[in-house]
C-alpha cells in the first residue's frame, strides 16, 4: 500500500547512469532526459569531460554541486556525484534541484538588495549629515564674520546719536542704525532657521518687564513707521503684569517679526500694536498681541502658505525685500511657546495678526529692580578694574568708548592669548571680557588656565563675549568656568548690564 502512495507523490528529480571507463551509456533510467544507449556522455554536456581524468581513480566518490545542464530547451541546475566503484563501470547520479537553487538565489538576491538599500540608506544618512554639518559650520562662520562690524557700527552708531549733530546728520545715523538692525535681523533669522532644522533652538526663561520690553519695541518701531508717512496706534493693556518669566528675547522677535512684516506691506493708513491681558491662571498669565495693518493683504487662499519658510507670492514681491523667514519664525516660536498664531486678512483689505502666549508669573518688581541696580552701582566706590581680551580693533574701540563715557572702570587692552594669565597675577583685574575670536586661542582654553590658578585669582568674573551663538557652544564656555556669555552682535546696553552684573 505504502508503494501505492510512493509512487502517486515521490518527485523524480534523480537520474542514474551507468557509463564505462571510455564514456560509453552502459544504461540510463531517463528520469530527468533521454540518453541514447552506447553514446558518449561528454557530447551530452562538457561538464562530463572530466570523467577522462575521474574514471581511471577507482573506488572513490566525487561530488559537484551547482551544475547547469542545458538539454535540448531544458536548463537543470544539479548536483552531480559520480560513482568509480570497479573497472569498467561507473555509477553517475544527477540530482535535479532547480527550484531549490532559484529559490535560494531569490533569497540571496532579496537580501543583497535588502543589504545594498540599507548600505545606500546609510549613505544617504551621512550624505545629509555631512550636508547639514556644512550649512550649519557655513552659517556659523558667515555671522561670524559679520558680528564684529555690525557691533561697532550699532555702537558707535548709538554714541553718535547723542553727540552734537545736525538734524539732518542724525537723521543719517538713524538710517544707519535702521540698515543695521535690519542686517542684524537677517542674519539671526538664518541663524534661527539653521537652529530650528537641527533642533537646536532652546527657549530660556528669565524675568524679564513686559512693561519695559514694550516700550523699547514701541520707540524703535515709531521711526520706522511715521519714515514711511504711516500712523502707528498702540494699545498697552493696564491689566497686563509688571514682570513676566519667560524669553523675552523670542517675545521681542515675534513682536518685531509682526511689525517688520506689517511696515513693507502698508504704503498708506495705519499700523496698530495692542497688547492685553487674555486671563491670570495656575500662575500663568496669557497675553494676546496683535498687529493690523491697512496694506496690500492676502488673499484667503495664502493664508496658511505664508508661513512656508522663503515662500513669496508674485503679487508681493515687489513690496518685499526680505528672504520670506520672519512669519515662518514667528509662527515656530508662537508654537514652541506653547501658543498659537491667527490671521485675517483679504486683498487690499489690510492684514492681522494675533498670538496668544502663556508667561509664568514672578513675584519680580519695578521697586526690588531698582533697589538691586542701585546696589549693584553703590558697590563701585573706586574705579573697578576691566581686562579685554580680543584682537578685533572695532570691538576694541566700541567697549573702550562705551567704558569712558561710562566713568568708574579702567581698561586694559590684551590682544595676544599668552599675556593673558600673566596680567592677572600682576594686575588687579576685577572683570575680564574675553573674546572668542583670539588667533590662535581658544577662549574655552584660556578660561580653563584662569580657573586652574590659586584662589584669589579663579574667582575674577569672565565673561566671554562670543560670535557662537549655539546652545552647545554657550555650555561649553560654561563648563570651562565662564560666568556669563555676551553674543556678538551687542549694544550697550547689554554691555553695561554684564559689567554691572559682575563688578563687585
Amino acid at each position: 500500500m505504502l508503494d501505492n502512495y510512493k509512487k502517486k507523490y515521490h518527485k523524480h528529480n534523480f537520474q542514474y547512469i551507468l557509463i564505462d571507463d571510455y564514456g560509453n551509456v552502459i544504461e540510463s533510467d531517463d528520469t530527468l532526459f533521454f540518453i541514447k544507449r552506447h553514446c558518449k556522455i561528454q557530447n551530452i554536456h562538457p561538464f562530463f569531460e572530466i570523467l577522462e581524468n575521474l574514471n581511471i581513480i577507482k573506488n572513490e566518490c566525487f561530488e559537484f554541486s551547482c551544475i547547469h545542464i542545458e538539454f535540448k530547451t531544458n536548463t537543470f541546475i544539479t548536483d552531480i556525484t559520480i560513482y568509480s566503484e570497479k573497472s569498467n563501470e561507473n555509477l553517475i547520479v544527477i540530482e535535479d534541484l532547480t527550484k531549490h537553487y532559484n529559490n535560494y538565489q531569490l533569497t540571496a538576491q532579496t537580501r543583497n538588495e535588502s543589504i545594498i538599500n540599507s548600505q545606500v540608506l546609510e549613505l544617504k544618512n551621512e550624505y545629509l549629515l555631512e550636508k547639514e554639518a556644512f550649512k550649519n559650520n557655513f552659517i556659523a562662520n558667515f555671522s561670524h564674520q559679520l558680528r564684529n562690524p555690525i557691533t561697532a557700527s550699532i555702537i558707535f552708531s548709538e554714541l553718535l546719536i547723542d553727540s552734537d549733530l545736525s538734524s539732518d546728520q542724525k537723521n543719517y545715523i538713524n538710517i544707519i542704525k535702521s540698515a543695521n538692525r535690519d542686517l542684524k535681523n537677517r542674519i539671526e533669522d538664518v541663524l534661527d532657521l539653521s537652529k530650528i532644522e537641527s533642533g537646536k533652538l532652546i527657549l530660556v526663561d528669565k524675568v524679564f518687564s513686559l512693561e519695559e520690553l514694550l516700550n523699547e519695541l514701541i520707540e524703535a518701531y515709531k521711526h520706522l513707521i511715521t519714515k514711511k508717512n504711516l500712523e502707528f496706534n498702540y494699545i498697552l493693556d493696564p491689566k497686563l503684569p509688571e514682570y513676566l518669566n519667560g524669553d523675552s528675547y523670542r517675545l521681542k522677535q515675534i513682536v518685531g517679526n509682526l511689525l517688520d512684516n506689517a511696515i513693507k506691506f502698508t504704503k498708506k493708513g495705519s499700523i496698530n500694536l495692542s497688547v492685553s491681558l487674555n486671563y491670570e491662571r495656575a500662575n500663568k498669565a496669557n497675553i494676546q498681541i496683535a498687529v493690523s495693518d491697512t496694506g496690500i493683504g492676502i488673499h484667503p487662499e495664502n493664508h496658511e502658505l505664508i508661513f512656508v519658510r522663503f515662500k513669496k507670492f508674485p503679487s508681493v514681491i515687489e513690496n518685499n525685500n526680505g528672504i520670506g523667514l520672519g512669519l515662518s519664525i514667528v509662527r515656530y516660536l508662537v508654537l514652541k511657546m506653547n501658543g498659537n498664531i491667527n490671521v485675517e486678512s483679504e486683498v487690499n483689505g489690510g492684514s492681522k495678526f494675533t498670538c496668544n502666549i502663556s508667561f509664568k508669573l514672578t513675584r519680580y518688581n519695578k521697586s526690588l529692580k531698582n533697589k538691586l541696580v542701585e546696589d549693584l552701582k553703590g558697590n563701585l566706590a573706586s574705579k573697578q578694574s576691566i581686562l579685554l581680551v580680543e584682537n578685533a580693533e572695532l570691538i576694541q574701540l566700541s567697549v573702550l568708548k562705551i567704558i569712558a563715557n561710562e566713568g568708574g572702570f579702567y581698561l586694559n587692552i590684551i590682544t595676544n592669548g599668552n599675556d593673558v594669565v600673566p596680567h592677572i597675577i600682576n594686575h588687579n583685574v576685577d572683570l575680564i571680557l574675553l573674546s572668542n575670536t583670539i588667533e590662535g586661542f581658544s577662549a574655552m582654553d584660556i578660561t580653563t588656565s584662569i580657573r586652574n590658578l590659586s584662589k584669589e585669582y579663579r574667582k575674577t568674573p569672565i565673561v566671554v563675549i562670543s560670535s557662537e551663538v549655539f546652545k552647545e557652544d554657550l555650555k561649553r564656555f560654561k563648563q570651562a568656568g565662564a560666568n556669563a556669555i555676551l553674543p556678538k552682535p551687542f549694544d550697550k546696553k547689554s554691555l553695561l548690564e554684564k559689567i554691572y552684573k559682575y563688578v563687585k
